[in-house]
């Protein structure tokens, strides 16, 4: 019995040649060939325009969805998708199980000369200014494009020229199956929630959503920046599933989450027909997750609320656990309220497009979720080896743990504050200018610190702390005021009859909350503060 070879799929922005390199390929291997906009243009009746123009992109998107399926059941085939295809991860998954995914590449100036005279049968092109249309679509695809196993660049090449390209590299290319994501579920009183975390664990999105039941309109809301990264492809899985999705973008910043951020998302949702059957999902960082869970809890007194985090912080954290709000002059999160998200889905793959402070600032919360339940997630840290998804499940795993034995804060919850009510206070000083990842770093520090100098823990704790920091290149100290810092832990949320309440490391593993810590002690400690002071004592 023979086997069939895998597929090769041919993918890539406009004006890449996926067509005609295909249909090449495919005579030179004696292959049939699919062209996917051409096979559901024969399918319809219609040209691609003429779908976008009757029915929307979201039609057109399920329909490539479907083909898209049936074609990764086949094998043997050369199969050129359209430039929007692998933008949905299902689309992604679907075809790399039993196909080699292949991006045709050409530089954006080139596009712009191949492309000059289609303008007009190209919908994604479609109004004024095609060329900077077509520039910012490149951009905005270039993220999903980037995490492709396969490139072969056709800038200054001549159709027979990328076939002869493609037929070196396929010898040694496989196709990429999906790797099911990791899946726990978060219980609370009266219900659960699940949380996929994995690459390209956004592949299931549109599915776990129907699944929980979420079939309403979608509004993705999101930054500027993650929105260029990732917008396109989140809208993509969403319509890949038959759901219909507008994304909103915010500014970008913790400066932003304000009520005059959501008052302005209420008015663009009622102008948008969104009501109480519909679902706000929130594409980024703890910000974005905080304002858009804020405004999912009190839209029309609570919409559904999914959680798609872009940032380390934010999958280890900020997505867990269901605090949402927006920040008060005098102090951050003071406007908030607790709204379960209905499903939480943490893809590693966004991590690639991080900035490397940003990586460093999430793994600030690593190491406190590490310092406050799991000794294995400090010593891969301080080994310098793991793999992201495990990592990002080993830390979850603390904060569910936790929030499933107090869902409100009423008790044992106050431990994931280790090092924030330092953390927030600076953060408030530097008028939000000291990112939250890094103010935690320091208030771990000082935090470590504390707990050495009133004889909870060893000074060996907040050596070894300090250390581990350094080493992930995070901050241990902040050349901030001590009397200003003092001050603004005044306004600390977390306070009792006046008092504030500090979390204290005694060993790793082992942390208490307390509020008998002498004023005096927790200035001394502020006092390190700047480089080259007394560290514990």
């Amino acid at each position: 019995m023979s086997i069939m070879p895998p597929n090769i799929v041919l993918t890539g922005f406009m004006g890449t040649g996926k067509t005609t390199v295909g249909r090449l390929l495919a005579e030179r291997l004696g292959r049939p060939f699919v062209d996917m906009d051409a096979e559901i243009e024969r399918r319809t009746g219609r040209s691609i325009p003429e779908i976008f123009a009757q029915e929307g992109e979201a039609a057109f998107r399920q329909q490539e969805a479907a083909l898209a399926a049936e074609l990764g059941q086949q094998s043997g085939l050369v199969i050129a998708t359209g430039g929007g295809t692998l933008l949905a991860a299902q689309n992604r998954r679907a075809l790399g199980a039993n196909g080699i995914i292949v991006e045709l590449y050409a530089s954006p100036d080139a596009l712009v000369e191949r492309l000059r005279a289609e303008t007009a049968q190209r919908p994604m092109l479609a109004g004024s200014d095609p060329v900077k249309r077509l520039h910012d679509l490149y951009e905005r695809r270039r993220a999903t494009y980037d995490v492709l196993p396969h490139r072969v660049d056709t800038t200054h090449r001549a159709p027979n020229q990328v076939v002869d390209a493609l037929l070196e590299l396929l010898p040694t290319a496989r196709p990429t199956p999906h790797t099911p994501p990791d899946l726990m579920w978060v219980r609370f009183p009266g219900g659960a929630y699940p949380i996929l975390v994995g690459f390209d664990a956004t592949a299931d999105l549109g599915a776990w959503m129907r699944e929980q039941g979420l079939t309403g309109d979608v509004a993705v809301i999101s930054d500027r920046r993650v929105a260029r990264l990732h917008g396109l492809g989140v809208l993509a899985d969403l319509m890949a599933s038959g759901l219909r999705a507008t994304l909103y973008e915010v500014p970008p910043g913790e400066a932003h989450k304000t009520m005059e951020t959501a008052m302005n998302l209420y008015g663009r949702l009622l102008d948008g027909g969104f009501d109480r059957t519909s679902t706000v999902l929130a594409l980024g960082g703890g910000v974005v997750g905080d304002l858009a869970g804020f405004v999912a809890a009190t839209y029309m007194r609570g919409v559904a609320f999914v959680q798609v985090p872009t940032s380390l912080l934010a999958m280890v954290d900020a997505s867990v656990g269901g605090k949402v709000g927006v920040d008060h002059p005098r102090a951050k999160n003071l406007i908030g309220a607790f709204k379960q998200p209905t499903l939480v889905v943490a893809d590693t793959r966004f991590l690639r497009t991080l900035p490397a402070r940003e990586v460093r600032c999430g793994l600030a919360e690593v190491v406190k979720h590490g310092l406050i339940g799991a000794p294995h997630v400090l010593a891969w840290l301080e080994s310098g080896e793991w793999e992201w998804p495990t990592l990002v499940r080993e830390a979850i795993a603390v904060k569910k743990a936790i929030v499933e034995e107090d869902p409100f804060e009423g008790g044992r919850r106050a431990v994931l504050n280790l090092g924030h009510t330092f953390a927030h206070a600076l953060e408030v000083v530097s008028r939000f200018a000291l990112p939250h990842g890094e103010a935690v770093a320091v208030g771990l520090v000082l935090a470590s610190r504390l707990a050495a100098r009133v004889g909870l823990a060893d000074t060996a704790l907040a050596e070894r702390v300090e250390a581990l920091l350094r080493r992930l290149g995070l901050p241990v100290h902040y050349p901030a005021d001590p009397e200003a810092v003092w001050q603004a832990m005044q306004g600390d949320k977390k306070k009792r009859r006046g008092r504030l309440r500090f979390v204290l490391p005694r060993a790793v593993g082992d942390v208490i909350v307390t509020e008998a810590v002498a004023e005096a002690d927790v200035k001394a400690v502020l006092q390190t503060l700047r480089p080259g002071r007394n560290r514990t004592r």
